[in-house]
């Protein structure tokens, strides 16, 4: 079991991978769709998995991400599993831009 599921769509992917740079880092264990999911596996199950089988999910959130049809049903899995918020399954960090003009 990993420590977090990272869910972002395509336009976050310089955030959600310098958040599980600083997770790893952290010593923490991460699932990350850009390092862990093959070309030619099925995208809606792998999602479902590392959403259900991490203990906490992170929602890179943005405008992008409030668009996006997949991201919904990704933190949903999440959420069902602790759906009071008492286990702090979900947890969403607000981005905006790119991470390499606003991190120093």
């Amino acid at each position: 079991m990993k420590d977090f599921f990272i869910s972002y769509t395509k336009a976050d992917r310089a955030w959600a991978e310098w958040i599980a740079w600083q997770l790893e880092e952290a010593k923490y264990s991460v699932v990350i769709q850009a390092w862990d999911f093959r070309p030619g596996t099925n995208f809606v199950q792998s999602m479902q998995q590392a959403a259900t089988e991490a203990t906490r999910t992170i929602a890179v959130l943005s405008p992008d991400y409030l668009k996006s049809r997949f991201s919904q049903p990704e933190w949903h899995a999440a959420f069902a599993q602790d759906p009071t918020g008492e286990k702090g399954t979900v947890n969403a960090l607000q981005v905006l831009g790119n991470p390499r003009s606003c991190i120093k």
